[in-house]
């Protein structure tokens, strides 16, 4: 391993073992510490092709609306996880912590936010009061440090790889809205395994989906199809799953046990409507 190919800000943000001890003079670096001893402890690195679908996409998403509104990072950031103003932005947060609440969530408890974005979960959790531990992480740079610039008090990384940046058997609830719509099902299996890892027995995933039985989302789909057919360019992969490929992957192949699903239309998601997307809701 060389300075050239090791990622020393990342190494650090997925091992926080780590980064204490840099900070504290143990070891000169990330990279010492990974040759040393982490290679030997079979501490992950990162799995993400930098030139990933994933990286280079929202990459360039986020980039293009900070330079599109130098006046206004906060409807930047809003719109970089599809809210189209700073009132949506609001609600829509609103409608993921109350999905969190109808689910289990509650005060004191280990959530994980997988693909946090800029922070729209974790601000809603502020204005709602909850406390416990909080964990988000995402793979873009640009929104960690705004999520953890808005939302004091809670714990943000850059983590770009198919894991929980958490222990064995230590989350009460992970979460993750609209992180599979974007991902090859190879790559959403990876992070699902890693779920099942983190989670408490008991413990509680849920995440959205896009699906074609969802006469609203084969819009998108077509739109899609329209964009290949004359040749115009993809703002992201969009991915859609049906219910019974998510019960193989879920019940058969990882051994969660499947609690429900509930359509993205359905008004009594939420105290204050439908989510926009299909949800489904899984225990370890």
């Amino acid at each position: 391993m060389t300075e050239s190919n090791f990622n020393e800000t990342i190494y650090l943000s997925m091992n926080e073992d780590v980064r204490l001890g840099v900070e504290r003079g143990y070891f000169r670096s990330g990279l010492e510490h990974y040759e040393l001893y982490g290679k030997r402890e079979g501490r992950k690195l990162v799995r993400f092709d930098p030139n990933s679908h994933s990286i280079q996409d929202y990459t360039r998403l986020v980039r293009t609306l900070i330079d599109g509104h130098p006046d206004n990072l906060d409807l930047a950031m809003a719109k970089a996880v599809g809210s189209s103003t700073l009132e949506s932005f609001r609600d829509f947060g609103d409608r993921q912590y109350h999905v969190l609440c109808r689910f289990g969530l509650q005060n004191g408890q280990a959530i994980y936010d997988l693909a946090c974005g800029s922070g729209r979960t974790a601000s809603a959790l502020l204005r709602h009061s909850w406390h416990g531990e909080y964990r988000g992480a995402d793979i873009i740079p640009d929104l960690v440090n705004y999520a953890t610039s808005c939302n004091p008090g809670f714990r943000f990384f850059v983590h770009p790889d198919y894991s929980i940046h958490a222990d064995n058997d230590s989350q009460d609830m992970i979460y993750s809205w609209s992180l599979f719509t974007h991902l090859q099902i190879e790559e959403t299996f990876l992070y699902a395994k890693d779920c099942y890892r983190a989670l408490k027995p008991g413990g509680v995933f849920i995440f959205s989906f896009l699906t074609l039985q969802e006469p609203s989302h084969r819009q998108i789909f077509l739109n899609h199809v329209t964009e290949l057919e004359y040749g115009q360019p993809r703002v992201h992969l969009d991915a859609f799953l049906d219910q019974g490929t998510i019960i193989t992957l879920f019940t058969q192949m990882l051994n969660f046990k499947h609690l429900t699903f509930i359509d993205a239309n359905d008004p009594s998601t939420t105290p204050i409507g439908s989510f926009g997307q299909a949800l489904a809701v899984f225990t370890k």
